[in-house]
């Protein structure tokens, strides 16, 4: 029969795991309980930050389609048609026709259909606008007075 010997037992280097063992264990306890009380602020926080992010994410597109608008309000002499606007903005067409729409509203935009069933939204620019007045003015003056109408 063989005679298992133990090694020699050192008892500081036993305590030592030991006490290791419970500040590890200590650790995980105090993280455990300070992610359950921050929990519902950490939630709160991402829940800002998200409608945060989503609502810059929202004005960037918003710029970019405004800003589509603009240059093709400018190259095209204020006409501009859903198609047009929906391949320069990169958009669906639903989506180009609403924006279109309400800028429509908002300048007092005219509604002119093509041959081949499309609608042109004419917006007047400022050159149009005084090209306009002075062709309103040219059109109305009055040789007899002094002041034009």
């Amino acid at each position: 029969m063989r005679r298992y010997h133990l090694q020699n037992f050192d008892a500081l280097d036993f305590s030592n795991r030991i006490g290791l063992g419970l500040t590890i264990a200590f650790a995980l306890f105090l993280l455990v309980l300070l992610l359950k009380l921050l929990m519902p602020w950490l939630l709160v926080l991402g829940a800002f930050y998200g409608v945060w992010y989503l609502w810059q994410r929202h004005r960037r597109f918003q710029e970019k389609l405004y800003q589509c608008f603009y240059e093709l309000l400018q190259s095209n002499q204020g006409r501009i048609s859903v198609i047009d606007f929906a391949m320069a903005a990169q958009v669906t067409g639903p989506r180009a026709r609403a924006f279109l729409d309400a800028r429509a509203k908002d300048f007092f935009a005219e509604f002119e259909p093509s041959t081949q069933g499309d609608i042109f939204y004419t917006f007047r620019t400022p050159q149009a606008a005084s090209q306009f007045t002075s062709k309103f003015l040219s059109k109305t003056r009055d040789p007899r007075t002094r002041f034009p109408l």
